[in-house]
């Protein structure tokens, strides 16, 4: 389990050939388990889906450093499905947000809406690739698996950082 805030979420991982390739976090293990297995799907990753204590602990530094603005995530792109959107995703600058019409466009309508959508919902390493910090125009909400409440305390805490 990983604590962000006062959530204590699930966690859970895609292993292949030794390297962590997907994770996600969830705060029912049912549908940590369905959106695991949806992401590894949608980007073709054959791997063994794993739970582990040790790997919690790891993103649970990892996603401290993010949330604290002391650490950008960097990782190897290349095998995931819309790499451009996650990699202009990575782009937005901490405690910033942007609406779904700002990455289409920033994309020079390379991807169509629906698209960027399912990019988003099968976002392979949550927060880390900060989907959260795309919103609507007239709202926060969107899609959103841990909840528009926990959205809502991530975007705040960015913000007043």
């Amino acid at each position: 389990m990983i604590k962000i805030f006062d959530y204590e979420l699930y966690s859970g991982y895609i292993m292949l050939n030794g390297k962590i390739v997907a994770y996600s976090l969830h705060n029912d293990k049912d549908m940590l388990i369905k959106n695991l297995l949806k992401i590894a799907k949608f980007h073709n990753l054959n791997g063994d889906l794993i739970f582990d204590e040790n790997l919690d602990k790891f993103f649970q530094e990892k996603i401290n450093k993010v949330l604290n603005n002391k650490e950008k995530f960097k990782l190897d792109l290349s095998k995931y499905r819309y790499k451009d959107i996650y990699e202009k995703i990575l782009e937005i600058p901490f405690g910033k947000t942007i609406t779904y019409k700002e990455l289409y466009n920033s994309l020079n309508k390379k991807y169509n809406m629906l698209q960027i959508l399912n990019a988003i919902k099968n976002n392979p390493f949550i927060i880390l690739i900060p989907c959260h910090r795309i919103v609507k125009e007239n709202d926060i909400s969107g899609y959103t698996p841990l909840g528009v409440e926990f959205k809502r305390k991530l975007l705040e805490y960015e913000h007043n950082l």
